[in-house]
């Protein structure tokens, strides 16, 4: 039985990106070739170096430029939570809401990471709060996946959809919370709406979720929340199945008492 509804893989890739690419520009650096103007701020921007950041746009340097992952100075800076830099480059006017080749914005990044500050500045420039990557991913499934809570209420304030689901396999941020077992986070989307019951493609859903994982405290939550304890998945399986294949019989114990049919 699969429990995982969210398994990252933009932001690894986003990270290998950068990586990569301030690797290849070191070489070309030691080489005879002169680094392009704007392959200097995004890597300025990836070290956090504000001075540098300043200096490079007043000199009129493309502030959307792109690595060839589509990463720009403005994903670097969220990236690394440097709100200076990240001010500076939307002064400038950086395109707050461009996307690498996941899909990934600057307002995902800063979300997934908690750089609440940073997630602010975005949104009070216009970023789009349900914006989705290219598998269908919100900035509020990253920051509930994560345990951010203070970021997750605040995109909440912003018009974050609770319900949203990825597109890929039907994963909503309760899931996602659940999954890891942050019951701040689960607690603050049940508060805001989210649908307890709400099942991936395969039939997955938050409670049996947390029920693999063994977390009394987000099982308890979403039960106490009308989680449907009998539900069943695509193939026939329950949260009592999920909690046995997970080696959790006071789960088990709970969710009999709960009403769960053998």
């Amino acid at each position: 039985m699969s429990t995982k509804v969210i398994v990252e893989s933009s932001m690894v890739r986003l990270r290998r990106a950068l990586s990569l690419w301030l690797a290849a520009l070191a070489i070309g650096w030691a080489s005879a070739a002169a680094p392009e103007p704007a392959d200097d701020l995004i890597a300025a921007a990836t070290r956090g170096d504000a001075a540098s950041v300043q200096a490079l746009l007043a000199k009129g340097v493309d502030v959307n430029a792109k690595t060839s992952d589509g990463v720009t100075a403005l994903m670097a800076a969220s990236l690394n939570g440097r709100l200076d830099v990240v001010q500076a480059l939307l002064d400038e006017r950086a395109a707050v809401n461009a996307r690498d080749y996941d899909g990934v914005t600057a307002l995902f990044i800063a979300s997934r990471e908690g750089h609440l500050n940073v997630v602010q500045a975005l949104l009070d420039k216009g970023a789009e709060v349900n914006i989705r990557t290219s598998d269908g991913q919100t900035a509020l499934m990253a920051a509930a996946l994560h345990g951010r809570l203070d970021v997750v209420q605040g995109l909440l304030d912003k018009g974050a959809e609770v319900n949203a689901k990825r597109t890929s396999d039907g994963a909503t941020a309760l899931m996602a919370a659940s999954q890891e077992g942050h019951l701040d986070v689960a607690q603050a989307l049940l508060a805001q709406g989210a649908e307890v019951n709400a099942a991936g493609k395969s039939g997955l859903t938050a409670l049996m979720t947390a029920c693999f994982r063994g977390d009394r405290a987000v099982v308890q939550a979403l039960l106490a929340g009308g989680a449907d304890v009998n539900a069943e998945t695509n193939d026939g399986q329950t949260a009592l199945d999920a909690a046995k294949v997970g080696g959790h019989p006071d789960v088990r114990a709970l969710l009999a008492q709960a009403g769960a049919k053998e």
